[in-house]
């Protein structure tokens, strides 16, 4: 266990993307279960909007720890995972 707690510490980006993985699906599953009681997609939208903000922060924090290419690398990953992720699991509903 002692392991996995390092890794994440090695670049604490990584410990925000699995928040982002955490959170993507949490708001997915509110979304799904409030399909039938008229669920309108502002939890979607919030996630997206504060998503935007959080990818930012996560490439910035990868980029101090692990230089440009980590900036890239997790602005692509975490622009997937809070924007696109959400917008097709709402259109999947």
């Amino acid at each position: 266990m002692d392991s996995v707690f390092s890794w994440f510490l090695v670049n604490p980006a990584r410990a925000m993307v699995a928040i982002s993985i955490f959170l993507t699906l949490s708001v997915g599953w509110a979304e799904y279960g409030g399909r039938s009681s008229g669920g309108s997609g502002w939890l979607t939208l919030a996630r997206m909007s504060i998503g935007l903000v959080w990818t930012v922060a996560t490439a910035g924090v990868a980029a101090i720890f692990g230089g440009v290419g980590a900036f890239f690398g997790y602005l692509a990953l975490q622009a997937l995972i809070c924007i696109v992720t959400p917008m097709l699991l709402v259109e999947a509903m």
